[in-house]
C-alpha cells in the first residue's frame, strides 16, 4: 500500500492533460482536449479529455476514468505503479507501506468528518430558510446584499442560530461525537472559567460560507458576524484539520471550474462576496483566496485549468499591495498575469451589483493592465520629485517580476517592454534581469545541497547596487541578533510544545504548556513589542498568517527558504542554515541537545531580546539628549524620565533573568 496522505498528494499534483499528453497528442478544443483514441482504431477523434473534471472520454469506445486508470489501461500499469509512475513525474515520494489498522481507521475518520460537514451545511441552510430567526436575520442580510434565492442555494450559504450551544446539542442529538465537531471547529469547548469543558457553538449568530474542495465536499465555513459590537472578530474561518488545509483550497473553484476551462482565464478575487456577486452577475470564473496570502498551492490549482490569472483587487493601498505580492507567484509558474483595479470606494462585490454582465464584462476587458505596466503605474505614483533610492527600488522590483518568467523568448519580449517603461539601457535591464535570476536559482539549488557559503550577504546583488542603507548603531545590530534568534525558533521549532517551563507562561495568570510559537507571541505581546527589522518582521508575520497550513517543519522551512520575496529567502537561508547558533547561547550545543533544552533556550533567548529592545530605545534617547542645546531645557528633562525610566525596566528584567550577567 501508499499511504493516504502521499496518495491525496499526488491526486491534488495530477494535471490529466500533462499526463496523458505524454502518450497521447492532444489538441484543445473549446474547454476541452481532443485525439484519435489510444484504445481503439479510429479516423476521427472521440477521446474527449476534460482539464475541469480530470476526466478522459471516448465516445467511441467508452473508455472512460481519470489519470491514474489511464496509466492503468495504456501503459498496463498497476495502481501502485501508476501512482509511482505519477510521485515520480511530480516530484513525490513514493514508499511502500502496509495499511494498518491505523490507516483505515484514519480513511474512516476522514470519511467521517465530511459527513459531519454535509450534516452542518444543511443545518445552516435550514435555519437560513426555515426558521423565524434565520429569516430575519440571515435571510434578509443576504438578500439586502442582492442575492437571490437561487444564488443561496448554489453557494450553500446559511445562517448559525443566536443560541450559544443550538447547534453543537442539535449535532450531539443526531449521533455526532463533541470531539469531532471540536476539531472542524464547528465547536469549541472551553477551557477554564466558571463553564470550563463546556461544549458550545463556534459560529453562533452569524451567516455562514460553506468552503469546498475540488469534489464538491465542504471541508471548512467561514462566519460573518452581523453586529461589531457582539465581536470584533468580522469574520471566524474553520482551522485546519485532517480534511481541510487551507493552502490547497481555492474559495469558490468548485463552482468556477467550468467557467474557467471555457474562458481559458479566471478572476481572483478577495473574499467570498466578492466571488458571490460576481458569479451572479455572470462572471463565473471567479475564485478566492479564503482571505489569506496566495500559496503555491493554490497558483498550481488554478493552472490545471487556464494559464491566464487576471487579479481584481480593491484600489485602495491594501488592495494594491496583495495585487503586487501575487504577481510573481504566477510568473514564477509560468502564467500570464493581468491585473484590474476596482475604482475607488467600490469592491469586486459592490461593483458587481451595480453593474450589467456586458458592463461588467466591458470593463474587466477595458481596465485590465498587463502585470508590468501595472507595477510601473503603482510603483512610479510612489515616488517624489525624482528620488533616485525610490527609483531604483521601483527597478529591482520590476526586475525581480521579469526574472520570474522562464520561457526566454516571453522573458526578452519584457525586458524590452519594462526597459522602455522605465527609461533605462535594455542592456542595463537586461543584465539585471539575469544576474538575479542566476542568484536565485543559484541560491536554491545550494539549499538543497547544503553547500551555500552562509556568510553570504544579506541581500541579491541587484539589490545592493547603489542603495546606500544607513550603518546600524551598536545597539541596532544587537537587537537585530536578537530578532534573529527569536524568528530562527519559531520557524525551526514554532510548532513544538514547551512541557517544563522554569517560569511562568508570558503574559498569562497560570502556568500551562504553549508551543514555541505561542510563547514567542505572547511573550512580544505582553509588552507592545513588534520586530523591528522589516525582514524579520515579514517573516514573523507570514508564519502566523500561513504556518497552519504546513505539514511539518521541513515544509516551514521552505515556506520561507523558497520564497518569491528575495529578501526574505536571503534571510531564511541564512539563519536556517546548518552552522546557525544562537547568540544567547554560552555553549554551542547540538541540534538534538538544542530541542531537548528548548524549554529553558526559549525564555533565555526571550529576556535577552526584551534586553536588547531597552538598550536600542536607550541608546537612541540618550542620543536624543546629546544633541539639545541649552534652550531645550523642558525636552531634556522628558528625555532624562524617560531613561531613568527605562534603566528601572531593564534592572527589574535583569533580576528576573537568573543567567543576565
Amino acid at each position: 500500500m501508499i499511504d493516504q496522505a502521499t496518495i491525496a498528494r499526488i491526486r491534488d499534483a495530477i494535471d490529466i492533460v500533462q499526463v496523458i499528453g505524454d502518450f497521447v497528442p492532444l489538441k484543445r478544443q473549446g474547454s476541452d482536449y481532443v485525439a484519435c483514441c489510444p484504445f481503439h482504431q479510429e479516423k476521427t477523434p472521440s477521446f474527449h479529455v476534460s482539464p475541469s473534471r480530470q476526466y478522459f472520454n471516448c465516445f467511441g469506445c467508452h473508455e472512460k476514468g481519470n489519470a491514474i486508470s489511464f496509466l492503468m489501461k495504456h501503459q498496463q500499469m498497476t495502481y501502485v505503479e501508476a501512482l509511482k509512475w505519477l510521485g515520480n513525474k511530480y516530484g513525490i515520494e513514493v514508499n511502500d507501506v502496509q495499511e494498518s489498522y491505523e490507516d483505515i481507521q484514519k480513511k474512516n475518520y476522514r470519511d467521517a468528518l465530511l459527513i459531519i460537514n454535509e450534516y452542518a451545511g444543511k443545518v445552516f441552510t435550514d435555519n437560513l430558510f426555515n426558521t423565524e430567526e434565520g429569516k430575519a436575520v440571515g435571510l434578509s442580510y443576504f438578500r439586502e446584499r442582492g442575492f437571490t434565492d437561487q444564488t443561496i442555494r448554489e453557494f450553500g450559504l446559511g445562517y448559525s442560530n443566536r443560541e450559544r450551544d443550538s447547534f453543537t446539542k442539535q449535532a450531539v442529538a443526531a449521533g455526532y461525537k463533541k470531539n469531532m465537531l471540536v476539531e472542524l471547529g464547528l465547536s469549541v469547548q472551553k477551557q477554564d472559567g466558571p463553564f470550563a469543558g463546556e461544549v458550545t457553538d463556534k459560529f453562533h449568530e452569524r451567516v455562514m460560507f460553506p468552503i469546498r474542495n475540488m469534489n464538491g465536499k465542504i471541508v471548512a465555513f467561514g462566519g460573518r458576524i452581523l453586529s461589531a459590537e457582539k465581536s470584533p472578530v468580522k469574520y471566524m474561518n474553520s482551522p485546519e484539520s485532517e480534511i481541510y488545509q487551507k493552502k490547497r483550497v481555492l474559495y469558490g473553484l468548485y463552482e468556477a471550474r467550468n467557467a474557467i476551462s471555457q474562458s481559458k482565464n479566471c478572476y481572483l478575487v478577495e473574499g467570498y462576496t466578492d466571488v458571490i456577486s460576481m458569479h451572479q452577475a455572470g462572471i463565473e470564473n471567479v475564485v478566492a483566496s479564503c482571505g489569506t496570502a496566495l500559496t503555491e498551492e493554490q497558483v498550481l490549482l488554478l493552472k490545471r485549468f487556464t494559464q491566464k490569472i487576471t487579479i481584481i483587487y480593491d484600489g485602495d493601498k491594501a488592495g494594491i499591495n496583495a495585487a503586487l505580492k501575487g504577481i510573481n507567484m504566477f510568473l514564477q509558474k509560468g502564467m500570464n498575469v493581468k491585473v484590474v483595479l476596482i475604482p475607488d470606494n467600490d469592491d469586486p462585490d459592490s461593483f458587481a451589483r451595480k453593474h450589467t454582465k456586458q458592463e461588467l464584462e466591458d470593463f474587466l476587458e477595458s481596465a485590465q493592465e498587463d502585470f508590468i505596466v501595472y507595477q510601473y503605474r503603482t510603483l512610479s505614483a510612489n515616488i517624489k520629485d525624482g528620488d533616485p533610492y525610490e527609483e531604483g527600488k521601483m527597478i529591482n522590483e520590476i526586475a525581480l517580476s521579469v526574472s520570474m518568467i522562464d520561457d526566454a523568448g516571453i522573458r526578452s519580449a519584457y525586458i524590452n517592454k519594462a526597459a522602455e517603461l522605465l527609461g533605462i539601457g535594455k542592456e542595463d535591464f537586461s543584465e539585471k534581469v539575469t544576474a538575479l535570476r542566476q542568484e536565485r536559482m543559484s541560491q536554491a539549488s545550494q539549499y538543497k545541497s547544503g553547500q551555500r557559503n552562509y556568510v553570504a550577504a544579506r541581500e541579491p546583488s541587484a539589490y545592493r547596487r547603489g542603495e546606500d542603507k544607513p550603518q546600524k548603531t551598536k545597539a541596532e545590530e544587537e537587537l537585530r541578533k536578537s530578532e534573529q534568534d527569536l524568528i530562527f525558533l519559531l520557524v525551526k521549532y514554532g510548532r513544538e510544545v514547551l512541557h517544563n517551563l522554569k517560569n511562568a507562561y508570558v503574559g498569562a495568570e497560570k502556568t500551562y504548556e504553549p508551543s514555541v510559537a505561542e510563547y514567542i507571541r505572547e511573550s512580544l505581546k505582553v509588552d507592545g513589542l513588534e520586530i523591528s527589522d522589516p525582514v524579520l518582521k515579514k517573516i514573523y508575520d507570514i508564519y502566523f498568517e500561513q504556518v497552519g497550513a504546513a505539514d511539518g517543519t521541513p515544509e516551514v522551512e521552505r515556506l520561507f527558504v523558497s520564497s518569491l520575496d528575495q529578501e526574505i529567502s536571503t534571510e531564511a537561508i541564512e539563519i536556517l542554515s546548518p552552522s546557525y547558533q544562537l547568540r544567547s547561547e554560552a555553549i554551542k550545543k547540538s541540534e538534538e541537545n538544542r530541542y531537548k533544552n528548548l524549554d529553558s533556550i526559549l525564555p533565555r533567548t526571550v529576556y535577552v531580546y526584551k534586553s536588547k529592545v531597552i538598550n536600542s530605545r536607550l541608546e537612541t534617547l540618550r542620543n536624543q539628549l546629546l544633541s539639545l542645546d541649552s534652550s531645550q531645557e523642558e525636552l531634556a528633562t522628558k528625555l532624562t524620565m524617560q531613561i531613568q525610566q527605562l534603566s528601572i525596566a531593564k534592572n527589574k528584567l535583569l533580576r528576573e533573568a537568573k543567567f543576565a550577567k
